[in-house]
């Protein structure tokens, strides 16, 4: 899935999250959708049946509800189409540094070339610094992953919605779902994008330096030499040897000799003789240590970037895509039910299958199994089947009415994990404690803690814990 998909799957993505009484979208536009897209994308044995058929399925999905959608509600647009400024800026900005650095006075002043000049030895010094960052991040991870975290972090501040002048309000919810996601998701993209950007303007920088050089020197006779109160010509010898060490061995450059620098002292008449040699070494300096390393770099994010386009990461693990992509299978999936102390009626069977169909898709079922008696050895009960497709799920299914305990429902659920591993989750009903606290004060904190219980009582046993309310199933 490429990125302009993956953007509009991921917008699809926080319209449907966030729209709950379905004021954007109908249910029946969302079934439509799915049905649609599953015969668009040839799922069932199409010409398209080799292409990534989950990938097919969401980008075609999310088209035809947001086709939909846009010409109800004109604003949408305006999410779904924004304006692109990285096209522009991705050579705007290099033009930028390549004139910046061509049109350097301080650099090369005309009828004179400073040996140490500052500014040119400080843009040398900022890049080697910039290469020892590089470097280290990439020798330790955790800095690399601080950095990408900054791409990654929400800039945009808490309670923030879309604006509602010609949104309605529930777009404008979903179009701050939106913003915060994408800016998570895309942050490896942007990441790349904005280092080949900045790579390439620095390489131009030093290319636009050195092209002023012999530009200049084309009309003007430089004045070649050095100034220092500090620095003797043996010490400013030295400094040259090395700084110039990588240009007089790459490109087989003639040197210089202790005599030669002292002679090129301003205040020792320096002669302009051999001007060119200096530009030569200058301009070889600058392709060695700016030049060529930021073009390498910037391909380097060129090329992330490029895959990062073409294979965007998507998360379809989430509940979310599950859900969707659980209509896909050939053969329905099931969430197999292991009730605790808990009797299942035909009323409850029915909500059942409604949670199966919002955990695994349209197609799931859901299969009740024996329940287990509260403190029941597992010895005593019946072991959970665990035949069917690799994809099902397990419910625990415990009522929240009860305190969890370890020596019965921790029991009970570390037997599931060792017969289920990796594929077993806890479902708490809160439908008879809810009805049990209706009307009373503190009933909603009461509510929290006891389900704030059993959150804590999943993650000690690390088997993830849901909600859900038999009373009114999902689809109701």
């Amino acid at each position: 899935m490429d990125e302009r998909a993956a953007r509009e799957v991921v917008l699809a993505h926080a319209i449907e999250t966030t729209d709950d009484e379905h004021q954007l979208l109908r249910a029946e536009e969302r079934r439509e959708a799915s049905l649609s897209a599953r015969n668009l994308c040839g799922l069932q044995g199409g010409r398209d049946a080799g292409r990534d058929p989950a990938g097919s399925f969401l980008q075609i999905r999310a088209a035809l509800l947001l086709d939909g959608l846009e010409r109800r509600v004109p604003a949408l647009k305006a999410m779904r189409h924004p304006p692109r400024l990285i096209g522009p800026a991705g050579w705007l900005v290099p033009v930028a540094g390549f004139l910046a650095g061509a049109l350097t006075e301080r650099i090369a002043n005309p009828h004179r070339m400073d040996l140490l000049s500052p500014p040119l030895l400080g843009v040398l010094g900022w890049n080697l610094l910039m290469y020892a960052i590089l470097v280290v991040s990439a020798a330790v991870p955790p800095l690399r992953r601080r950095g990408a975290a900054l791409f990654a972090r929400p800039w945009l501040p808490d309670g923030w919605r879309w604006p509602r002048r010609r949104a309605p309000s529930a777009l404008a919810a979903a179009g701050a779902r939106f913003a915060i996601d994408w800016q998570r998701l895309a942050a490896p993209l942007h990441l790349a994008r904005g280092k080949r950007i900045l790579h390439l303007s620095a390489a131009l920088f030093g290319a636009g330096v050195a092209l002023s050089l012999y530009a200049r020197g084309l009309t003007v006779e430089y004045r070649v030499g050095w100034e220092s109160t500090f620095l003797d010509a043996g010490q400013v010898h030295a400094i040259l040897s090395v700084l110039f060490a990588p240009a007089v061995w790459l490109f087989q450059l003639p040197g210089f000799t202790p005599a030669e620098v002292a002679a090129l002292r301003f205040d020792a008449a320096g002669s302009v003789a051999g001007g060119a040699r200096w530009v030569h070494l200058y301009a070889a300096l600058l392709a060695i240590v700016i030049v060529i390393p930021r073009l390498l770099l910037a391909a380097v994010s060129r090329w992330k970037e490029t895959h990062l386009r073409a294979d965007f990461p998507l998360d379809l693990g989430l509940p979310y895509y599950r859900k969707l992509l659980g209509s896909l299978s050939p053969v329905p999936l099931r969430l197999r039910v292991v009730p605790y102390s808990f009797a299942i009626d035909e009323t409850r069977g029915q909500a059942l299958q409604a949670v199966a169909r919002s955990m695994l898709g349209d197609t799931a079922q859901a299969v009740v199994q024996p329940a287990w008696d509260y403190g029941a050895d597992p010895e005593d009960m019946p072991s959970p089947d665990a035949a069917g497709e690799p994809a099902t799920v397990t419910a625990a299914l415990v009522n929240l009415s009860a305190t969890p305990e370890a020596e019965n429902h921790g029991t009970f659920l570390d037997h599931l994990a060792r017969a289920l591993p990796g594929k077993v989750v806890l479902a708490v009903d809160q439908s008879a404690y809810a009805a049990r606290l209706d009307g009373q004060a503190g009933a909603g904190r009461r509510l929290e803690e006891r389900r704030r219980l059993w959150q804590d009582f999943g993650s000690l046993h690390k088997v993830p814990v849901t909600f859900i309310d038999l009373r009114h199933p999902p689809d109701a």
